[in-house]
């Protein structure tokens, strides 16, 4: 139920010059990862697509395509992108039980493509469409900012996607506070060692996952685990949270054992229990 390895390759990748998913061990490039938050429900829709074999739906803003955003991707230079709702497989698709094996490794490890990969491309306004925030879009449960998984998928000087250097799109206190928390996302620790992980867990705490363990999961990339955990969607917070302080690097787990104010109420009494988190 553990992944001895961080350095983990994704499963497959986007070749955009042939515009299909390959496996990664074709190509064996590094691809430029593409960040995104997905849109509510409603302003989405599921698309069979050629470019996966039509495998498992792509789920894609109502007002976006995934052309657009190959051309745009061109453009910066990229050969190869990884995207998840092209590359991970997908619920609905025609094998769920090939699902579920897959997430066990592909999903926590998510975090390896966008910390060694190429330049992180971030859509903060929806997958392929134009940047552009009104008012109360960065609180939103929605907002890149506040989604679970988009916690380790942070970079120094991302590329913007779907920036159309018009500044006249926002007004200009809403460019200001986007400014701001893009700024204020970065977790590395001093001199580029191991973060505060106290810090990590406050950044952590106020996202929304899609399943809660998901809060729990994208803390591994960014506490510079020695191994992942597998992924299990109905496995319970503090389980998975167990399971994590485990393969933790001594360093994490003695800020948790000296730092922390009150004996762990959980499995442990040395370190916080997830509630207390």
């Amino acid at each position: 139920n553990t992944i001895i390895s961080t350095i983990m390759p994704p499963r497959r990748v986007w070749d955009l010059y042939s515009n299909r998913v390959v496996p990664w061990h074709f190509v064996r490039r590094k691809p430029y990862p593409i960040s995104h938050a997905w849109m509510e429900e409603k302003d989405r829709e599921d698309m069979l697509t050629p470019i996966n074999r039509r495998e498992w739906p792509v789920a894609i803003p109502k007002d976006a395509n995934l052309h657009l955003i190959r051309i745009e991707m061109l453009n910066i230079g990229a050969e190869y992108a990884w995207l998840d709702v092209l590359c991970l497989r997908q619920v609905d698709g025609q094998r769920e039980d090939l699902r579920l094996e897959e997430w066990k490794v592909d999903v926590p490890t998510i975090g390896c493509v966008y910390h060694a990969g190429m330049k992180v491309v971030c859509y903060f306004s929806g997958l392929g469409r134009p940047l552009s925030l009104k008012a109360g879009d960065l609180e939103s449960d929605r907002s890149w900012f506040r989604r679970a998984w988009t916690l380790q998928e942070i970079s120094k000087n991302p590329i913007i996607g779907g920036d159309t250097g018009d500044n006249n799109i926002m007004e200009e206190d809403i460019r200001t506070e986007f400014e701001s928390k893009l700024f204020s996302c970065s977790l590395s620790g001093p001199s580029g060692g191991f973060p505060d992980v106290f810090r990590v867990l406050e950044h952590m705490r106020d996202r929304v996952p899609k399943n809660p363990v998901d809060k729990v999961a994208g803390l591994a990339y960014l506490l510079y685990t020695k191994e992942i955990p597998a992924y299990y969607e109905t496995q319970s917070e503090e389980d998975a949270w167990t399971a994590l302080v485990r393969v933790m690097p001594e360093s994490i787990r003695m800020q948790m054992l000296l730092n922390y104010s009150a004996p762990g109420n959980g499995y442990k009494v040395w370190r916080e229990s997830w509630r207390q988190v």
